[in-house]
């Protein structure tokens, strides 16, 4: 995975993975970089928002409205040079609409895998909001079964690194 400026990170994980967390502490170590984080979309609907507890197809077309959202603002980031952090919750059966969304840029795949007790514990450990550790272990499953190595994806186990280590595992593959 070599890195060049205007490329695109991919960054996701479970909820409790570390998502945002890593994605802004890799934004700072770019010259030039932004974190455009899907939920930022996703929170912009006050009114009628779906929530992911019972998925449906609402939930889903609010996702897909959230995922071009942060893909148009990537891409106008992206072209003036910026390295461009996206964190989301992505399925592998997504990657070609982020692929239509963000075409010509150069894409890196990440995903953040600490085991699912990790992910619970840091789920649980959240000041804001948790999700229910059901989703987080269905999730947990699929992504790991899903985001494999042999589909692109860097994918790093970080259940006890620090914020520092897993970044620069993400820094030394993109490098």
């Amino acid at each position: 995975m070599s890195h060049t400026p205007g490329s695109i990170i991919l960054l996701t994980g479970t909820p409790g993975a570390g998502k945002t967390t890593i994605a802004e502490a890799l934004s700072r170590t770019f010259a030039q970089s932004a974190h455009v984080p899907v939920d930022f979309f996703r929170k912009l609907i006050k009114s009628g928002y779906a929530s992911p507890h019972n998925w449906n197809e609402e939930i889903e077309r609010q996702y897909r409205l959230a995922r071009k959202s942060a893909a148009q603002t990537a891409r106008n980031i992206g072209q003036e040079g910026f390295t461009v952090i996206i964190d989301d919750i992505v399925r592998q059966h997504w990657v070609e609409e982020w692929r239509n969304y963000l075409e010509g840029f150069t894409l890196h795949y990440v995903l953040l895998l600490p085991s699912l007790v990790v992910a619970k514990q840091r789920n649980r450990a959240r000041e804001i909001w948790t999700v229910n550790e059901e989703i987080i272990a269905s999730l947990h499953e699929l992504l790991a079964n899903e985001n494999t190595k042999e589909h692109g994806w860097l994918v790093i186990d970080n259940s006890y690194l620090t914020i520092e280590e897993t970044v620069d595992a993400i820094r030394k593959a993109l490098s």
